[in-house]
């Protein structure tokens, strides 16, 4: 057994500046990390600078190396039970190497290399990367003994610190193994309509993915023992950078779709410090830190922060206390945290080509939490037999990417009793990724749309019971437009485009037959299909009837249960198990406002229903908790819910 397998995950990520060598102390850094609470350190080591006095002349030594030594580091971690993860960086090269290496450079379509403060960034098909690198490995890892390796910014690097966009690499490593590979020449600008950019992308893709395998098999020579990102753990972010759109679910869903239903992976989702590249120093604030790790924790049963510079000399000491109490309630309770799995019976699929932002996963995350309905997440790459275990309903957030063998195992799991949504564009492109359980029979066309609506009433009312009370939907800026198998069920009219003005006419004036959600039986299960983007919609807008639509699908056309119907919408709910219980974690985000994180609001008088019968329950984090059985669940009183609590229900003595 490797010795990340079920191992108490407590990250502290220490980016070093090379200052920071200068006058470490190794026993205090590693005293500082254990009172902490932490179980695992990510420091610098090599790359960009070498953090040791390598001997490669390719590889530059940092001129600040007047502290406690690399490997003094390592050794005053492993005495307080500390493992270390060797941070590297090879996507730049001091000038100074590149003068004399000219060939290892990124090169924009200009003929333009990368260079910021006096670094240049590197390409992964050159010479460097390909042997160089793996030497630098072999001489660090067979002289330090690092417990993990982490490789940051890997890939082809087209950015650069200001976030401008360079492109892709046109160097003539690139030039000569593209030509080899597809007999093409290199885009020479970047246009997703030229069919060489597309097979460019995949050329790059594909060198990556060699390259790290490369890597990976040279470390494992050296120690099969050693973690690696991606192979043995996996590596996210949550971060709170400068005009970027704050995303309060950040941690919650990085930790969901890295750990998985089972958290088989380790997941190191690090919740990041300071606010993005612009200000490395300044702390973001207090609260987002603690609601990030508690968050982490639940989801995940892990915790990471990552800071720059070290625990004793950071200059912003805000966020440090509730980071703190966070890694210290995992410590204390780390028995029941680890080996605990997923209990959700619902299942979100999102694209796999995703950005930073995908506003219709955002909007049913949104949704879901605030219904304290439990789920799990993956990318549509990561549909699988194993993902689909244990579900009632799966969720399709406009997941374009689905592939056939996805859709093979939807229509599967909706045959044999199931639920499949479909919004946006999932499992409706094509013949060969096109859901048979959907009833959809071929997709007419898009309508862009401005103020078109659906209307609620006759039979909708049945089971829209909670867009009754604001029965005319707004649809958002397009629908897609179908036609229907024979035996579909349709909801809700269309009301066409009124005019917007002057307000005297305006006034719907004919209603189409087109549906706002059709439901469509297959097997024992069925098939929901929604023409529009109500979660963008509701994520973009937040109107509480586009929220009602959604929950009316989910508990009434779903049959989902509302385990917290008297709970507070800013509560998140999060349900696991182990052999003989069940845990609930309550999240509390009412501190999040605007776009600040304060102190969320102690909620009194909690009261859940879960389904099942218990013996005992208790409460880890202050709370006092009592049950009241009843026929088909037990109702969970909690007294008081502060930031975080999590309440076990024993199943037997």
């Amino acid at each position: 057994m490797s010795w990340w397998t079920n191992y108490p995950w407590r990250m502290v990520q220490t980016n070093f500046r090379e200052t920071d060598m200068a006058d470490v102390d190794a026993q205090r850094f590693a005293q500082d990390l254990a009172d902490f609470g932490a179980t695992v350190v990510t420091l610098n080591a090599g790359g960009i600078l070498a953090s040791y006095p390598s001997k490669l002349p390719f590889h530059t030594v940092s001129s600040y190396l007047t502290g406690s030594s690399l490997k003094e580091m390592i050794e005053a971690c492993h005495a307080k039970g500390i493992k270390v993860i060797a941070r590297m960086d090879f996507s730049k090269i001091p000038y100074a190497v590149y003068e004399k290496h000219p060939e290892w450079a990124f090169i924009t379509a200009e003929g333009k290399i990368i260079e910021q403060n006096g670094f240049v960034q590197t390409c992964q098909n050159s010479e460097y990367q390909q042997e160089k690198v793996i030497e630098i490995l072999q001489e660090m890892l067979n002289t330090h003994p690092f417990d993990g390796v982490y490789c940051n910014m890997s890939g082809f690097i087209a950015t650069d610190y200001n976030e401008k966009i360079h492109g892709f690499c046109t160097c003539e490593n690139c030039r000569k193994g593209f030509k080899a590979a597809t007999g093409m020449d290199v885009p020479q600008k970047m246009d997703m309509r030229d069919p060489a950019m597309m097979r460019y992308m995949g050329f790059q893709s594909a060198a990556g993915g060699k390259l790290r395998a490369k890597m990976n098999m040279a470390i494992k020579a050296i120690n099969p023992e050693i973690a690696l990102d991606k192979v043995d753990y996996l590596r996210t972010e949550s971060h709170t950078a400068i005009g970027e759109p704050i995303w309060v679910y950040s941690a919650s869903s990085n930790s969901r779709i890295t750990s998985g239903a089972k958290r088989t992976l380790v997941s190191d989702n690090a919740s990041v410090d300071f606010m993005g590249f612009r200000y490395r120093e300044s702390s973001v604030s207090p609260g987002v830190l603690e609601l990030r790790q508690w968050q982490n924790l639940a989801h995940s049963g892990s915790t990471s922060v990552y800071i720059m510079g070290r625990l004793d000399n950071h200059r912003d000491l805000s966020v440090f206390a509730g980071t703190r109490n966070v890694f210290q309630f995992h410590k204390q309770n780390e028995d029941m945290i680890m080996g605990l799995t997923s209990a959700a019976e619902v299942l979100l699929v999102s694209k796999s080509r995703q950005g930073r932002y995908d506003p219709e996963q955002y909007g049913w995350v949104r949704t879901l939490s605030a219904s304290h309905i439990p789920f799990d997440e993956v990318r549509a790459n990561g549909v699988t037999e194993a993902a689909l275990q244990g579900k009632k309903v799966v969720i399709l957030a406009d997941a374009s990417d689905l592939n056939a063998d996805a859709c093979t195992l939807l229509d599967t799991f909706a045959q044999n009793g199931g639920t499949v949504i479909s919004s946006g564009d999932s499992g409706v492109r094509g013949k060969a990724d096109t859901l048979k359980c959907l009833g959809v029979e071929k997709v007419t066309g898009k309508k862009i749309v401005k103020s078109t609506v659906f209307t609620v009433k006759g039979n909708d009312r049945t089971v829209f019971v909670r867009s009754c009370i604001s029965p005319v939907i707004a649809a958002g800026d397009e629908i897609t437009e179908a036609e229907y198998a024979e035996g579909i069920t349709k909801y809700m009219h269309t009301e066409p485009e009124p005019r917007l003005g002057p307000p005297e006419v305006c006034y719907p004036t004919e209603e189409s037959e087109d549906p706002g959600i059709t439901v469509y039986a297959c097997g024992s299960g069925k098939g929901i299909f929604i023409p529009w983007k109500c979660g963008s919609f509701y994520h973009a807008e937040g109107y509480t009837n586009t929220l009602n639509f959604m929950q009316d699908v989910l508990f009434g056309l779903c049959g989902l249960k509302d385990m917290g119907q008297r709970l507070h919408p800013t509560v998140e709910l999060v349900y696991s198990q182990k052999e003989g219980k069940k845990v609930i974690s309550l999240i509390n985000t009412s501190g999040y406002f605007g776009n600040s994180f304060f102190e969320p609001v102690e909620m009194r008088g909690i009261i859940l229903e879960v389904p099942g019968n218990f013996c005992s329950a208790e409460a880890l984090n202050g709370g006092s908790v009592s049950m009241i059985t009843k026929e088909d669940c037990t109702e969970v009183h909690l007294d008081v819910l502060k930031n975080f609590e999590m309440i076990v229900l024993h199943e037997t003595d």
